[in-house]
């Protein structure tokens, strides 16, 4: 009977050589990259690309007590948000912004914010592909904010 093996002696249904098999096929999946190639995906961020100002949807910290009536979402975790936050905003955690639309205005400014804007940055672009062009970030997130509270 012929016995058919790896170059490393394994038989080829062994449990040590379908786990590496395995392994191998998974690292060299993950480690694939990946392309968006919807057409609607890339006409959608080079019309925002095309007309987005360097400055585009930031509002400063300074600026909330001048802007009106606006609704303020802290996109950071909900225990960072019961711990402190600023007051009259709601929590919806950054990633879960596009699932939660029916939570968001679209009749007023949206200021969007988590510790540093990066994550909220995310957000924003997210709402502005959606066409929420009333979404705003606020610059600097929560540490500028509580910076210029002092």
């Amino acid at each position: 009977m012929l016995r058919f093996t790896t170059r490393f002696n394994l038989p080829l249904r062994s449990p040590k050589f379908v786990s590496t098999a395995l392994l191998a096929a998974t690292i060299g999946f993950v480690a694939t990259p990946t392309y968006a190639t919807d057409e609607a995906v890339q006409e959608a961020l080079e019309g925002y690309f095309d007309f987005a100002s360097f400055a585009d949807g930031v509002v400063s910290p300074a600026q909330l007590s001048t802007l009106g009536d606006l609704q303020i979402i802290d996109t950071r975790k909900a225990e960072d948000f019961e711990k402190s936050h600023i007051p009259g905003a709601i929590n919806i955690e950054w990633r879960q912004v596009i699932f939660n639309t029916d939570q968001i205005a679209d009749d007023k400014l949206v200021v969007l914010y988590c510790d540093t804007g990066i994550l909220s940055s995310k957000s924003h672009l997210a709402l502005k592909l959606m066409g929420y062009d009333n979404a705003r970030v606020l610059f600097g997130g929560y540490q500028e904010y509580l910076k210029q509270a002092k």
